[in-house]
């Protein structure tokens, strides 16, 4: 009934800057974002911070978007925070079964930050490998 990382709250959100994307991603190493986000209702609250990355290298039976990291943000009202987010480096790898080890094959990704899975407000796109 509800999209996965739904919640309820007592207060309304604004993604304002999503940064740490940069263009490319060496094989091996985590992402670091930081999500700027802002209270705009009339109560403090919390949120939930998602990220979740998609592109995946094709044939390796991924879903089409996976949760890649999540963190939460206190605010009053009109007051911003800012989360930061560690997608860890696997999200970015595949399993070599003939080498017996994780490889980065260079690939396109979208990471997309939202409330839940079904409300993505900012996004960016990076290159691995």
């Amino acid at each position: 009934m509800f999209p996965f990382g739904h919640g309820l709250g007592y207060t309304s959100w604004d993604y304002e800057s999503l940064t740490g994307t940069d263009a490319h991603l060496a094989p091996g190493d985590d992402l670091v974002l930081r999500v700027t986000v802002r209270n705009t209702g009339q109560r403090p609250g919390r949120e939930v911070v998602q990220a979740y990355v998609s592109g995946a290298p094709a044939g390796h039976g991924r879903p089409v978007r996976v949760l890649g990291a999540f963190s939460g943000a206190v605010a009053a009202p009109g007051e911003a925070a800012e989360v930061t987010l560690l997608v860890p480096a696997r999200m970015f790898a595949v399993f070599d079964e003939q080498a017996g080890r994780w490889a980065w094959p260079a690939a396109k990704f979208t990471v997309q930050v939202g409330r839940s899975s079904r409300d993505l407000r900012l996004s960016a796109t990076l290159r691995s490998g």
